[in-house]
């Protein structure tokens, strides 16, 4: 038998049995000082990212737009004491394609400009096109005054702002249940409506909270919900104008939302909103936010703009169809040429602007006549460019509210000074909204309706064309269309040609040839009417005249000559061109005079007494030879 330990035998290796539990309490103590070194090492965390705000100014006419963008610079320089991603789009830049990439993600909007909201009295029923947005200028570097509406529809499909966002709405229309200066308010629940409205295309865009203030500037409000210290509402709710009136009630388009309103009195004077989730507070938005630590502050590289230039497209000055009287409706024509059809788009919309350049109240049938007070908006048309669609008659409180109290005096009466309160938007006028409309394309021409101006005058009429997503084509574009004259004609309007100048001899009896021009959409007198009921068995003609009025240039000239008038054809029709001849009777003393020619028509007067500006003949009149 061989025993362990023997000479020449192995013995077994009771070293590794012994040596196992011992590795196994190494190995135990190793991975506990892992677990201790790393729970001691800093760990790898993404920093929060920090919110995202955006400031858009619209354009609301030179002035006030200056104010705005004062007040929205005051706030982006407090936004950037919070974070660094501040972007500011401002009039004359903020074009759509220009703030839809802007608010992009955006943890705070603040917009002020024009609003548009409903109800109003525009329209029967909501219209998201144009409705509860922005507006925002059709073209860039085009101006301060023009703008054009992008609705709740545009926002809603186009924009994703971050979660928890909040909107601040200044010094709109609408937007916290208003109307218009000068306009009703309405209903409590017309109100209502309005807040409602206003936020929802945002709501369904991302945000929690929309807010809006016709009065206040943004800073408050922007620093309040950038500091992270509060709940939305109770910001709202301390803010410096807040009036103690707050109502709320259940949001119908935003589910899950709460709507209050803080009115200057119980209910009216509907100046302050807000529309949020129950719960919101500021710390939520900032926790939620998605900007960039490293941003530049402006809009990178800026939008593409939509162009037509590489369709090698050519247009000439448009052609208004008919005779252009005030206030109807007619087609213009854009005459254009392009070697490839297929290069055009299959859908293009055109808008007008009609600036007016010379004009003045035309009386109508005196019969009929009544006060010249602008007429009232007609309802909105969105198939006609040029017709009153939509409001941007922006309420604001003056900065000091002047109390007017009838003073009884013995004194003579003087002129009353000058208002103290300044307003913080201005009426908006004719020509300012651009609203595009569908264009259709003919063999050569592009067609596209239209609504002509009320008030009869020369305008300049401007054309611009849209994308079909209601954007403007890029300046390039537009610079193919150039601008015309438009005479819009009244009922009662005309033209008297004549030479501009002549030299006569005093006291001489010289004829002067004119024609005169029917402008209007009414005839001017009437042939004579057989009238078996009358002694004479007819009743009589009735022709219009028309009259020259002499004036001395001379102060020292006294001019006492009767007019000199020449009567014209019985029922001179629309539109139609007359001639006739003016005896003149030369005043007797040289020097320089004017004669003044006016038409007077049986049905209106004088026109040139209605506001028509009559024709001039400089007269030179030279000593007898």
């Amino acid at each position: 038998m061989v025993s362990e330990g023997s000479p020449g035998v192995p013995s077994p290796d009771h070293s590794q049995e012994l040596c196992r539990p011992v590795v196994k309490r190494l190995l135990a103590c190793l991975l506990a000082a892992f677990v201790v070194v790393g729970l001691s090492a800093p760990v790898a965390v993404a920093a929060p990212r920090p919110p995202k705000v955006v400031l858009i100014v619209g354009p609301v006419g030179p002035g006030m737009t200056d104010r705005f963008r004062a007040q929205a610079v005051e706030a982006a320089q407090i936004a950037r004491r919070y974070t660094p991603d501040v972007v500011e789009v401002y009039s004359p830049y903020a074009t759509w394609p220009a703030v839809r990439k802007a608010i992009q993600g955006a943890s705070v909007v603040v917009y002020m400009g024009h609003g548009n909201g409903w109800p109003s009295k525009y329209r029967d029923s909501p219209f998201p096109p144009t409705q509860n947005g922005f507006g925002l200028n059709p073209v860039a570097g085009g101006g301060d005054s023009q703008h054009q509406y992008f609705g709740e529809a545009s926002i809603r499909a186009e924009v994703k702002l971050a979660a928890n966002a909040v909107v601040l709405l200044h010094h709109l229309c609408y937007a916290s249940g208003n109307t218009e200066p000068g306009l009703p308010e309405g209903t409590l629940a017309q109100a209502r409506q309005r807040v409602d409205n206003y936020a929802s295309g945002f709501i369904e865009a991302g945000a929690a909270a929309v807010i809006a203030d016709a009065w206040s500037s943004p800073a408050y409000l922007l620093r309040s919900v950038l500091d992270g210290e509060r709940s939305i509402d109770r910001i709202w709710r301390g803010a410096p104008n807040a009036n103690g009136n707050v109502l709320a009630f259940k949001s119908q388009r935003s589910p899950g939302y709460v709507a209050q309103m803080d009115p200057d009195r119980a209910d009216s004077g509907f100046h302050r909103s807000i529309v949020l989730r129950a719960g919101l507070a500021s710390k939520d938005v900032l926790a939620s936010a998605r900007g960039n630590p490293a941003a530049a502050g402006v809009v990178p590289d800026g939008p593409s703009e939509p162009s037509l230039v590489a369709t090698g497209i050519t247009v000439d000055a448009p052609k208004v169809g008919g005779l252009p009287s005030a206030g109807s409706r007619t087609a213009i024509r854009l005459p254009f040429e392009v070697a490839d059809r297929d290069n055009l788009p299959d859908r293009l919309l055109a808008s007008v602007r009609w600036d007016p350049i010379e004009v003045s109240p035309i009386p109508t049938d005196p019969a009929t006549e009544v006060d010249a007070a602008p007429a009232p908006s007609q309802p909105a048309d969105p198939t006609v460019a040029g017709s009153a669609d939509d409001p941007a008659l922006d309420a604001a409180r003056p900065l000091v509210p002047q109390p007017q109290t009838p003073v009884t005096t013995d004194e003579p009466p003087i002129p009353d000074a000058p208002p103290d309160g300044l307003e913080l938007v201005q009426p908006e006028r004719l020509g300012d909204v651009v609203q595009p409309v569908i264009a259709t394309y003919e063999q050569r021409t592009i067609r596209f309706p239209v609504r002509l101006p009320e008030a009869p005058g020369l305008y300049r009429l401007t054309v611009t064309l849209h994308d079909s997503d209601r954007v403007a084509y890029d300046a390039a574009t537009q610079a193919m269309l150039a601008p015309m004259l438009v005479r819009v004609v009244g009922a009662f309007d005309a033209r008297v040609l004549a030479t501009s100048a002549a030299t006569l001899e005093a006291g001489s009896n010289v004829p002067l040839e004119v024609r005169v021009a029917n402008l209007g959409s009414a005839s001017w007198g009437r042939p004579a009417v057989v009238d078996h009921r009358r002694p004479s068995g007819t009743v009589p003609a009735e022709a219009a005249r028309v009259v020259g009025y002499w004036l001395s240039l001379d102060p020292a000239i006294a001019t006492t000559l009767a007019p000199v008038t020449a009567a014209l054809p019985a029922a001179v029709e629309a539109g139609s061109v007359v001639d006739a001849t003016l005896e003149l009777a030369v005043p007797v003393t040289a020097g320089q005079y004017l004669l003044l020619l006016d038409v007077v028509t049986p049905e209106s007067g004088s026109l040139a007494a209605g506001g028509l500006e009559p024709s001039i003949v400089r007269v030179t009149v030279t000593a007898p030879r």
